[in-house]
């Protein structure tokens, strides 16, 4: 316990002291993996899919705020879904037109959250982030979770769907319209995502509110168990055996990184619990005091050797050297 004490306060000490440019590298990173992956999921439109334009993307973005790096996303998606249907560009722009007004409204600060979920669902390991928002965040940021869920979801239906959008015929652009709409309106699975993740996301969040010890564990095990339930019952009902595995592995892999945020940003001594009582004119006040913990600096003692002088008299000398000691003077 003690090496890992001293790695988490390694870490805070060099995060610390490079936090811009370890910001800047993560932004980075996450930028390019985003555009990348868009480019990839998504790459309709030519002029734009290269490997050289997520780079830039993600050098611009990793020197701007992280609301920055959501805008470009948002744009580079919309300007491929013009290249395969004005139709589905159209119902994609209102929807993210519609989350960006929530996002906007009610949780601007979590960035991050938003962008990380669709990477995550890419991954087929979405679990971490409900857990994680519950754990790290308020009510507020469960919505950049929500938009991000709906923005994957509609993507990859529209990868599974492409067929119904790249007739060039005129008159069926009221065709192509009603099933990009249906896309959002008929998938069954997202609606099961998003109502598993707004679940998880209050109950660790209420569970770890608590005074009770070890409140952020409880929180972690419990989310996590309920919304790995609460999946594969959905799952089973829809008719999709072959995401059962995947939940079941998104899980334990949750389960691993809520304990990781746990130990950085919530290790506790229960074992030195204090509890103080006192009182103004109003009130009276009950404080549970729970301490963190911290490895203690080691104290640095410098021991100085010094060599023992010995002592002689003149006489001693003076026999010692068969000398006469009227000599030693």
């Amino acid at each position: 316990m003690t090496g890992l004490l001293e790695i988490r306060e390694r870490l805070r000490n060099f995060y610390g002291k490079y936090e811009i440019y370890v910001t800047a590298g993560v932004k980075f990173l996450l930028g390019l993996l985003t555009f990348f992956l868009i480019n990839g999921q998504v790459g309709y439109r030519e002029q734009i899919n290269y490997p050289a334009v997520a780079l830039i993307l993600a050098l611009v973005c990793a020197f701007l705020p992280i609301n920055i790096m959501v805008v470009a996303a948002c744009a580079l998606i919309l300007l491929h879904l013009s290249a395969l249907s004005l139709e589905v560009c159209a119902i994609g722009f209102c929807l993210i037109a519609l989350l960006f007004f929530l996002y906007g409204r009610f949780s601007p600060k979590h960035g991050y959250t938003a962008i990380l979920t669709p990477v995550l669902c890419f991954f087929r390991i979405p679990q971490i982030m409900p857990v994680s928002a519950g754990l790290l965040c308020g009510p507020s940021a469960y919505l950049s979770v929500v938009s991000g869920a709906m923005v994957f979801f509609y993507l990859e239906d529209v990868e599974k769907n492409i067929v119904n959008f790249t007739s060039v015929e005129e008159g069926e652009a009221a065709a192509k319209f009603t099933a990009a709409l249906k896309l959002l309106t008929g998938n069954k699975e997202m609606y099961l995502v998003i109502a598993a993740f707004l679940v998880t996301s209050l109950i660790v969040y209420l569970i770890r509110r608590q005074s009770v010890n070890f409140a952020w564990r409880i929180g972690l095990i419990v989310g996590n168990l309920i919304q790995m339930v609460i999946l594969l019952a959905g799952y089973v009902l829809l008719g999709m055996p072959d995401k059962i595995l995947w939940v079941i592995l998104g899980t334990v892999i949750s389960v691993i990184i809520s304990l990781i945020l746990e130990f950085f940003f919530y290790n506790l001594d229960y074992s030195r619990i204090e509890r103080v009582q006192f009182e103004d004119d109003e009130y009276y006040y009950f404080v549970k005091a729970v301490p963190k913990v911290f490895l203690t600096k080691k104290d640095k003692r410098v021991k100085h050797i010094t060599p023992n002088k010995t002592t002689i008299s003149r006489r001693q000398l003076a026999e010692e050297l068969d000398i006469d000691r009227d000599l030693l003077h």
